[in-house]
C-alpha cells in the first residue's frame, strides 16, 4: 500500500466498513486499490454498491432541482398579474437557461428518461412550494398590510394541487426529435400571457410530438 493510504504507526487498521465512515477518502482510495487487484475479499460491497448507486441519484437530483426551478418560474409568470413586463422577460429567459441544463443532463445520461415520471413528480411538488413562497413574498411586499403567513396560506389555496404542464412544455426537449430544447414550446396558458404582454408568437394550444 502507498505511503499516501497508510495509517500512523501504532495504530490498528479499522475494518473497511469502519473506515467508510471515519475516513471516506482513504476508504476510496483502498476501495479502489482492491478493485483493481481483483482482491473481492478486501472489497466493502455494502458501501461501494451505495456509492455507485449515489451516483446515479446525483443526477437524479440535479436534473429535478434544475425542472423545480423552471416550474417555480412557469407558476409566476402565470399567477403574479403584478409581474413587470422585465420580471416576465427574465423568468422566461431563466426558464431556458434551466432547459438547455435539463437537455444537457439528458444528454449525458440519456437512462434518467426511464425516470421522468418521478422525477417531474418531485419537481412540480419542489416548484410549487417555492412559488407559493415567492409568490407571497411579492404579495406582500404589494400589501404590507396582509403579513406573511396569510399570503403564504392564499397561495397555497389558489395554485393547483395537480400539476397543470405537461412534461414536454415545461422541458421543451425530446432526445429523439430535438437537438437542444425549442424556443417556440411553451404550457399554453404561460405562451398566452407571454404572447399578451411582450407581444411573442408562441403556440396557445397542445400540439402532438
Amino acid at each position: 500500500m502507498s505511503s499516501t493510504t497508510s495509517l500512523p504507526r501504532g495504530l490498528p487498521k479499522p475494518p473497511a466498513a469502519e473506515l467508510y465512515h471515519s475516513d471516506v477518502y482513504t476508504w476510496s482510495v483502498e476501495q479502489a486499490d482492491a478493485l483493481r487487484r481483483r482482491d473481492f475479499e478486501a472489497v466493502d460491497w455494502d458501501n461501494v454498491i451505495e456509492e455507485i448507486e449515489s451516483v446515479g441519484r446525483t443526477e437524479e437530483r440535479t436534473w429535478t432541482s434544475l425542472c423545480s426551478q423552471a416550474i417555480n418560474h412557469l407558476l409566476c409568470i402565470e399567477h403574479y398579474r403584478e409581474a413587470t413586463d422585465k420580471a416576465l422577460r427574465n423568468w422566461s429567459r431563466e426558464v431556458r437557461q434551466f432547459r438547455g441544463e435539463m437537455s444537457d443532463a439528458i444528454i449525458e445520461n440519456p437512462g434518467l428518461q426511464g425516470k421522468y415520471q418521478t422525477m417531474f413528480a418531485n419537481a412540480w411538488r419542489s416548484g410549487r412550494r417555492k412559488a407559493c413562497e415567492r409568490l407571497a413574498e411579492y404579495d406582500h411586499s404589494n400589501n404590507p398590510q396582509t403579513d406573511e403567513v396569510t399570503a403564504l396560506r392564499r397561495r397555497k389555496f389558489t395554485l393547483p394541487e395537480d400539476c397543470p404542464y405537461r412534461l414536454e412544455d415545461v422541458t421543451a426537449f425530446q432526445s429523439k426529435r430535438d437537438s437542444e430544447p425549442r424556443d417556440d414550446v411553451w404550457p399554453p396558458e404561460v405562451a398566452r400571457i407571454l404572447n399578451t404582454r411582450l407581444h411573442t408568437n408562441y403556440p396557445e394550444r397542445y400540439e402532438r410530438a
